[in-house]
């Protein structure tokens, strides 16, 4: 039977709804002891999981029960954050039948849901350097993704997506709609924005990435758009290029060591010192030649606390290391630190960032809004389905220019014997476009 869960998960193109969209059924194949679900939404502004729970856990509770059936999990947690007392609630109220969880009340800071900092506050294991949560035992699974595997149970095809829409709109809202929704489709659909010189991020402030909304649309793994100001901090700090931010890097780095204190990889014993990275490029001590010298920056999470909260100047650690990911993998070196006898920094718990505090930082304490969720879909006439918006090998298209599809249709394949995900026609309708990265359907 547990073949035929992660079978029915693969054809459905499930992936994880809450992070990198790593292909779901994969996940599910491995055996471990513990599951646990990540409800902690640790971001400002996203509100989609803590709704599922509080309004869909009996669709969350079904696949839930076939995420443990396939893994065999005997310990499965529920793990979200205390404050969201409405889903805690609606957990306690839950009648537990046939399958049995455990409830476990997070603290309100960033990055809860960061995977690694997760299960270190549940079990108190610690994942090893460059690992994954399966190195230690767990599956963690997010709460929409749970949604999808029930639907994947029921034979129905991810072609739908929760978003929240929040920041300078007029009605912030939770949103239904089919994956390849444009952006501005949803902006309009919250009565457009607010102000008139904005940006747009795809995700959470933190880790969102900054899009253009005239060509960008909804994908698997789109948890929430984001419309700010383009004076805000985190649209200014997104904007910079790598080559600005280097040579910022390189001139007013005061080496004050707050971004090595408050690194999340770092407190949990990794050896990853954001700090000792800027002095480097203070003393302009980085460049192609000694690249593999800083092989350390696998380690840095994005979480982008160094970037948008501990630097009192401005800068960013965390580009910098994304910068010196790409020219690693450029020269064919991967990550060498794999640590597995790791201990807490002593000073951890004091050290955790209250998102209340992070909200003032980045300057959202004007965006104060639930972004209640509405059950009312959001219809569109065209949607652009990327072929990669998941970990691994971009989607083989399986369709053909002019071909009429139905919704629900197959028209993208994993190529074979990559890591991948299928991908469906969210609505029905004409191919209208394709190339190396995307399908556009049509019904107009």
């Amino acid at each position: 039977m547990s073949l035929n869960i992660v079978e029915l998960i693969k054809n459905a193109g499930v992936v994880g709804a809450g992070g990198a969209g790593f292909p779901t059924h994969v996940k599910l194949s491995a055996k471990v002891d513990t599951l646990i679900v990540n409800g902690a939404e640790c971001e400002p502004l996203i509100n989609v999981d803590r709704q599922l729970i509080e309004k869909c856990f009996d669709k969350i509770y079904e696949g839930l029960k076939a995420a443990v059936q396939s893994t065999g999990a005997k310990n499965v947690i529920m793990a979200l954050k205390g404050k969201n007392k409405d889903a805690v609630k609606a957990l306690e109220d839950f009648k537990q039948s046939d399958l049995k969880f455990d409830i476990f009340k997070l603290g309100d800071f960033y990055p809860a849901g960061d995977e690694q900092v997760l299960v270190n506050e549940v079990t108190g294991k610690i994942v090893p350097e460059g690992g994954i949560p399966l190195n230690v035992g767990i599956v963690v699974i997010n709460v929409e993704t749970l949604v999808n595997v029930a639907n994947a149970i029921e034979g129905r095809s991810l072609i739908r997506k929760f978003v929240t829409v929040n920041g300078a709109v007029n009605t912030p809202k939770t949103l239904i709609v089919p994956i390849g929704t444009p952006v501005e489709a949803l902006i309009k659909a919250c009565g457009g924005a607010t102000v008139n010189n904005y940006g747009v991020i795809d995700g959470g402030p933190m880790t969102g990435k900054l899009v253009d909304p005239s060509v960008h649309a909804v994908s698997k793994t789109t948890k929430a758009i984001l419309i700010l100001p383009e004076t805000n901090i985190v649209i200014t700090q997104k904007k910079r290029d790598i080559s600005k931010q280097m040579k910022r890097a390189q001139a007013i780095c005061l080496s004050c060591r707050m971004c090595t204190d408050l690194c999340p990889r770092y407190l949990l014993g990794h050896d990853l010192f954001p700090d000792e990275l800027m002095k480097r490029m203070y003393k302009h001590e980085i460049n192609t030649e000694n690249i593999s010298n800083f092989d350390y920056a696998y380690l840095c999470c994005d979480c982008g606390l160094c970037e948008l909260y501990s630097c009192v100047v401005d800068l960013s650690a965390r580009s910098i290391f994304n910068y010196l990911k790409v020219e690693l993998a450029k020269k064919g070196i991967k990550n060498p630190h794999h640590r597995k006898t790791l201990a807490e920094n002593e000073f951890r718990d004091f050290r955790k960032v209250p998102v209340s505090r992070l909200i003032k930082r980045i300057e959202l304490d004007e965006y104060k809004s639930h972004a209640d969720l509405s059950c009312e879909e959001i219809k569109v006439n065209e949607v652009k389905l990327f072929l990669t918006q998941h970990v691994g090998a971009p989607s083989v298209p399986v369709v053909k220019l002019k071909d009429t599809v139905s919704e629900g249709a197959l028209v993208a394949d994993i190529p074979d014997g990559n890591l991948g995900s299928k991908i469906h026609a969210s609505i029905s309708g004409r191919v209208v476009e394709i190339t190396d990265k995307h399908i556009v359907i049509s019904n107009n």
